[in-house]
């Protein structure tokens, strides 16, 4: 039991990278496999962290102490699951304290000397099971928050006044009516079931909150991440982000949590936690004020990537206690972190470098909300589960169809994107796993609301592909940004100076010796890749770097492609490649695109996309075979001669 905390992690993320592979196999989103394994391998699966076996080693120690001592339990004030102990059905408050030991010393003078012994060599037995469960339950709960706050950082990184300003009708309107109808149905129809005003309210909220991560996800899969109707969904999404925030700051209000007022600046506890909020905003404001004049500029002249990685994650953790100091939730803080770094110099490369650590934490997170899930509960209550499913869903649907409608989207597509977002979203759990937490919600309504939220984010690819494709949506061209005016200074000052300017997309062997050609030539020249440790040996030598996806228009217009006379896609996937391609196109027609494909059939495609050289791995690998075959078994033509023919291929 010593190291049961790493054996899970290591459990978890080797199932987590086997969902993953499978998925992308599948062309799958790996959330689906993550959600999906975490059910398998929970204690409601097969149990494979040994969850079960922990407890039920717990329940037989105290079993056997129970034996000797009828009142071992309540003497010692023990948290354990009394299902299995002979007639006890209650349980204590906590663990084994010093004072309860000594509380507990007079029984040796009643019982005898060697029972007593007896009895405190299996008081030290239950202690240290209590221990290691406590211990990996603690730390697996710091792991998957962990999770959830880098999530809400990438939310706030992500959020800009531009983004806030182009949806803010979506937003604030569309948003507002979205959660508002889903809310006050939910209440009315949970209460028709029996259950309480405030119970009925903490559902309401949890069935309002939907997916931004993997709505926007699927969105992109199906090409639509661009268009207008995309985009105003985003703000009905960024509206229920923010509205994590006051929920997480008035539901443990109205449910009795954190009733302790000492330290308080108000009497009142209403006025206290708005004071308080106010007073965060302004160290918020404060903090993106000093990064964007002071801090950015003088890290992004060191070109150090550890230095703004190291300062990612201090903003990110430092806010974090900025808002416990204040009395607020730590979620808050991630998110406010986010918000503080956005909108300057660094945003995409730390957004880039925070990558890795986001998707490991949240495959970790998603795979323990999977967990959750209790297959056996689905089991017994079959119908109840899938009435609550579609009924959720039903509701979504409805309350997002009507949102984007009143707010000025057509019909269909109103139809097809109120569908995408009709999940119940992996943060709706903070909210369900408090309410559980402070009793407000019964097993029942828990494990009902659990099974919802996991299996309607296991659909929500399969309801955007729907949306998309079968309710007969009328097509949109994605907007395009043509603009250069927010070029960085250096690369603008390259741009005008130099002649010509290219633009290459993927720094492997060969984006990097292109450029270094290119740049040999006279031209002035921007690297685009995913990976910023590809960048950063171009970056120190002066070269203009964009870290970011080459098929995003905000990347391609950063790196100057609207201003570019040749594009080079140098990509590895074809499919990768394809999208680029496109995006290339669509932001500077006028440009010369080179592109390299693996196979020949992906030639044509990416000619018919806007790339006027497709160089085909797959050609000049057949033709050098061909002229090794000739020269060394029939003699007959000169190596080198035939690959000529297909240049343009």
């Amino acid at each position: 039991m010593e190291n049961i905390f790493l054996t899970h992690i290591a459990l978890l993320l080797g199932v987590g990278l086997i969902a993953g592979w499978v998925c992308k196999r599948l062309n799958a989103s790996p959330l689906i496999g993550y959600l999906v394994v975490g059910a398998l391998v929970g204690p409601g699966g097969f149990d494979l962290t040994g969850s079960k076996e922990m407890k039920r080693a717990l329940n037989d120690a105290v079993e056997e102490a129970v034996e000797l001592d009828p009142d071992f339990v309540e003497t010692h004030r023990l948290s354990v699951d009394m299902e299995t102990i002979p007639g006890k059905t209650t349980a204590g408050e906590d663990a084994v304290s010093a004072a309860d030991k000594t509380k507990a010393e007079p029984t040796k003078n009643f019982v005898g000397e060697e029972l007593a012994e007896e009895i405190a060599e299996r008081e030290r037995r239950v202690v240290e099971i209590q221990d290691e469960i406590r211990k990996d339950e603690f730390a697996f709960e710091a792991t998957t928050e962990f999770g959830v706050l880098l999530l809400l950082f990438a939310i706030g990184v992500e959020f800009t006044f531009d983004k806030l300003a182009a949806t803010a009708r979506y937003m604030f309107v569309g948003g507002s009516l979205q959660m508002g109808l889903t809310i006050l149905i939910s209440i009315a129809a949970n209460m028709l079931f029996g259950m309480s005003l405030t119970s009925s309210f903490v559902l309401g909220c949890v069935v309002a909150l939907s997916s931004t991560a993997l709505v926007y996800r699927s969105v992109q899969d199906v090409g639509q991440a661009d268009t207008k109707r995309a985009q105003a969904t985003v703000g009905l999404l960024i509206f229920q982000d923010l509205a994590l925030v006051p929920l997480l700051l008035i539901l443990p209000k109205i449910l009795g949590a954190g009733a302790d007022e000492s330290g308080g600046w108000f009497a009142n506890s209403w006025v206290d936690m708005a004071a308080k909020s106010a007073a965060f905003c302004g160290v918020v404001a404060l903090a993106k004020g000093t990064t964007v004049k002071l801090i950015a500029p003088r890290l992004a002249a060191l070109r150090s990537n550890e230095l703004v990685i190291l300062f990612a994650v201090f903003a990110l953790l430092g806010m974090c206690c900025v808002a416990e100091a204040f009395g607020l939730t730590p979620a808050l803080g991630a998110l406010a972190a986010g918000v503080a770094l956005g909108e300057n110099r660094l945003t995409r490369q730390i957004d880039a470098l925070v990558l890795p650590f986001r998707e490991a934490f949240s495959a970790i997170f998603f795979i323990s909300l999977g967990m959750m899930t209790d297959f056996s509960y689905v089991w017994l209550h079959p119908l109840l589960c899938a009435s609550a499913l579609v009924g959720a869903v039903a509701l979504k649907w409805a309350a997002a169809a009507a949102a984007l409608r009143t707010c000025g989207m057509d019909f269909r597509g109103a139809l097809a994107f109120g569908l995408s977002i009709s999940q119940v979203g992996e943060l709706a759990f903070m909210i369900l796993s408090l309410a559980y937490a402070q009793g407000a919600l019964s097993d029942v309504a828990y494990q009902t609301t659990l099974f919802v939220s996991v299996a309607s984010l296991a659909l929500t690819p399969n309801m955007v592909k729907f949306g998309m494709t079968k309710l007969g949506m009328e097509p949109e061209a994605p907007e395009i940004g043509r603009a250069d005016a927010d070029l960085d200074p250096d690369l603008a000052a390259a741009i005008n100076s130099k002649g010509g300017h290219a633009v290459v997309i993927g720094v492997g062997h060969i984006g990097g010796s292109l450029a270094e050609e290119l740049t040999t030539l006279g031209k002035s020249v921007c690297l685009i890749d995913m990976n910023p440790v590809n960048l950063q040996p171009f970056a120190q030598r002066g070269i203009a770097t964009v870290v970011g996806d080459g098929s995003d228009a905000e990347i391609l217009r950063e790196a100057g492609a609207g201003r570019a006379e040749i594009i080079v896609v140098t990509a590895p996937r074809d499919e990768v490649a394809l999208n680029v391609v496109r995006a290339c196109q669509q932001a500077n027609p006028t440009a010369v695109i080179l592109a390299r494909a693996r196979y020949r059939l992906n030639v044509q495609p990416m000619k018919r996309a806007g790339a006027e050289f497709v160089f085909c791995e797959e050609n000049k690998i057949c033709v050098a075979l061909l002229n090794l075959v000739k020269e060394y078994t029939l003699g007959g033509a000169k190596a080198g001669a035939a690959p000529c023919a297909v240049e343009a291929d």
